[in-house]
């Protein structure tokens, strides 16, 4: 084949209604107006408003120069998945982080609260009013901006018998925590965090014999389980200020990138970025909890799982910054020193994330708790990690020592 040949093969011609964030426009071959345009990249909903504004039918694309739908949101985010500065962060004093802390976690048992009178009212067949969850949400983005370490870590505290609840929860705040990580606007973090909690109400209408189920589901039992997302929408559809966005992340939780996914098999760049940054957010969630019938993987499994999935279940761009977003080693996991001591990982570290700062509280070879150390692991070369380990292998509440 010819140069010339293949370079007309890239060229496509598409309505405006199906323009596509990353695509690379060469010419607009139906204007209803004399227009002056010039080639360029689709980076944002502006540019799409500004094509229609001025009578735009159809273009020209130029598919070897477009780019996917990811890389274009990330490169430009769209005008209302637009970029907010983060508050500056200030050193605090011990006493001031300690303060931080309990507020998050009093915020937090209150967002519990919530989702608990949430799904109450939902089982009573209620309408649900989302404007306290929205309050609530307000005050849990202020804490993930001033400090994203702590909500990771509170979202990693799991209680068995409320798996339903928590999960719903701590997909609320890691979606938001990365969406602040990804330089989303502080409305799409909101609305990622209510989306969140919002996402798996549709399962209070799956017999718990299937929802609790200890083993794996058969086949009809999967089909029952799949329509939870269905059931979701519909509450969604009957409740006041949902958003696009909120309804976003309960439609396409379980959509996958190779079209394999549920309940309604989208592929490629029909998946949005809400849409495959959800999906990556609940399985990790749903992978590292603990469960009245299994315990949770530890993080570092996890991430390797994501991995292995990049490019057929989940976005391998997204996947590679959730990955970065939360730490090697997140907030909350049980590490094994070389030293043979046990240390609970307390901070991030961005610029080393093999050595983030932790507390050394359990003695392996002497099997007993040692005085609680601090250390900054980038810090020091006495001390380094050897792996995660699971804290019921040793029996640790890890929640005391934070």
């Amino acid at each position: 084949m010819s140069t010339a040949q293949s370079r007309v093969e890239n060229f496509q011609h598409v309505s405006i209604r199906d323009i596509k964030l990353g695509m690379f426009v060469v010419a607009v071959t139906k204007p209803k107006n004399d227009i002056h345009f010039k080639p360029g990249l689709i980076s944002s909903e502006a540019t799409f408003r500004a094509l229609r504004s001025i009578g735009v039918e159809e273009v020209r694309i130029d598919l070897s120069r477009s780019k996917h739908q990811t890389e274009a949101l990330l490169e430009n985010p769209e005008s209302n998945l637009a970029p907010v500065d983060e508050p500056e962060q200030t050193e605090l004093t011990a006493d001031e982080a300690h303060e931080q802390r309990q507020h998050t976690k009093k915020l937090y048992a209150e967002a519990k609260l919530l989702q608990t009178k949430l799904l109450d009212s939902l089982k009573n067949g209620e309408t649900v009013d989302i404007a306290p969850l929205e309050e609530m949400a307000d005050e849990l983005v202020d804490s993930i901006f001033k400090n994203p370490d702590a909500m990771i870590y509170l979202s990693r505290i799991r209680e068995k018998d409320t798996y339903l609840m928590k999960h719903s929860l701590n997909v609320g705040m890691l979606l938001a925590n990365f969406g602040r990580y990804l330089g989303l606007s502080r409305l799409v973090i909101k609305e990622l965090l209510v989306g969140g909690l919002l996402h798996d109400t549709g399962k209070i209408m799956i017999p718990d014999e299937i929802l609790h189920k200890p083993g794996k589901l058969t086949f009809d039992e999967f089909e029952i389980m799949k329509r939870h997302v269905k059931y979701g929408i519909q509450f969604l559809d009957k409740s006041e200020g949902i958003s696009e966005v909120m309804r976003t992340v309960a439609a396409n939780h379980h959509e996958r990138l190779d079209g394999l996914g549920y309940p309604n098999g989208l592929k490629g760049d029909e998946l949005c970025l809400i849409s495959r940054v959800s999906t990556i957010v609940d399985v990790y969630d749903a992978l590292t909890a603990d469960r009245c019938y299994k315990k949770g993987m530890p993080s570092t499994t996890a991430f390797r799982i994501l991995l292995e999935g990049a490019g057929t279940q989940f976005d391998p761009i997204l996947v590679k910054k959730f990955i970065k977003c939360m730490g090697v080693y997140p907030v909350g996991t049980l590490v094994k020193l070389k030293s043979n001591k046990l240390a609970l990982v307390i901070e991030r570290n961005e610029e080393s994330p093999l050595k983030p700062v932790v507390k050394i509280i359990y003695s392996v070879a002497s099997t007993c708790y040692l005085n609680v150390e601090t250390i900054d692991l980038s810090n020091v070369t006495t001390e380094e990690i050897e792996c995660a380990v699971d804290h019921n292998e040793y029996g640790i509440n890890v929640a005391q020592f934070y």
